[in-house]
């Protein structure tokens, strides 16, 4: 979401779609990419945006009126690259970041909206354990404020969120109490402020355990508290979080939660599945296939 207003979406066979009150949506897919899966997109505003594929290589692509016409931003033809998600700060620092290649994180970084990337010096991307990347699952495992990066890793012996300031370059992994094995650990992550905090995730394997699935933190990612009293009724794959952390929504395929206290409780919102959300202010957009798609009012 840009604003309470507009909203943009993309999925499968190059689709991308936008909406500027919610009552019917535009196509503004891009031409040549029916072959492409676009995982994630990040809107700026109602004419900038970025989109991003997932798989068999790596192309961003980006507009700059409203969606008429796209440029190919960044592109890397490796059939080894799959990318996860990409997130930006209000001052247009952005990364992109992918499973790893020869045992280092995949990270690219923009300074000027997405309009140019560039790789992440091989010494700063860290190393990861065996098994360990992350997951797709909404392209929200990423989070960039300021000149703070947070990125999840899952899938190995431990869940990690790893954290870096761009002055200092290298990303330092902390450890989390989210379980992690194949198919496990954390799905997403919000952050509102420098030092507060959520991770979502669970099973992907059996959606319904709610055992495991949300830690929040108060310093910044270093230290994480697991919830295990009133947390979310399962597997969540996203949560996103208004900017100032009053109100929660966490979604997967087995329903919603909201939480208005910081992640500390969860209040279950029904059992319709949904794979990926965002709030804003006043409204909010939870999203599932084959073009399903729910606009939340706030109150």
């Amino acid at each position: 979401m840009a604003n309470d207003s507009v909203a943009w979406a993309s999925g499968t066979n190059g689709t991308v779609l936008i909406t500027s009150h919610g009552n019917s949506w535009k196509d503004v897919s891009i031409k040549d990419a029916e072959s492409l899966d676009f995982l994630d997109i990040h809107a700026f505003d109602d004419k900038n945006a970025l989109v991003m594929n997932s798989g068999n290589g790596l192309s961003i692509y980006r507009t700059s009126d409203g969606g008429s016409n796209w440029t190919l931003v960044f592109h890397e033809a490796d059939s080894n690259l799959f990318f996860d998600g990409m997130n930006f700060a209000e001052g247009g620092i952005g990364y992109a970041y992918g499973d790893p290649i020869d045992g280092r994180m995949a990270l690219i970084e923009s300074i000027d909206f997405g309009k140019h990337w560039n790789w992440i010096n091989e010494k700063f991307r860290p190393v990861l354990d065996s098994a360990e990347a992350s997951y797709a699952a909404s392209g929200s495992g990423i989070k960039v404020m300021d000149d703070q990066l947070w990125i999840a890793t899952s899938g190995g012996k431990k869940s990690h969120v790893y954290n870096r300031l761009r002055e200092f370059s290298q990303l330092i992994p902390h450890e989390t109490p989210l379980f992690s094995e194949a198919g496990a650990g954390i799905f997403s992550l919000a952050f509102w402020n420098m030092n507060e905090g959520v991770i979502v995730g669970g099973s992907y394997i059996d959606s319904t355990d709610a055992s495991s699935n949300c830690a929040i933190t108060n310093d910044g990612g270093k230290t994480w508290e697991l919830i295990t009293e009133n947390n979310p009724k399962g597997y969540r794959s996203c949560v996103a979080s208004k900017a100032d952390g009053s109100l929660l929504l966490a979604v997967g395929r087995t329903g919603s939660d909201y939480s208005i206290n910081k992640g500390k409780t969860w209040v279950a919102n029904g059992d319709e599945g949904y794979y990926s959300c965002a709030i804003k202010n006043r409204s909010g957009w939870a999203v599932e296939r084959n073009g399903k798609m729910a606009k939340l009012i706030l109150q």
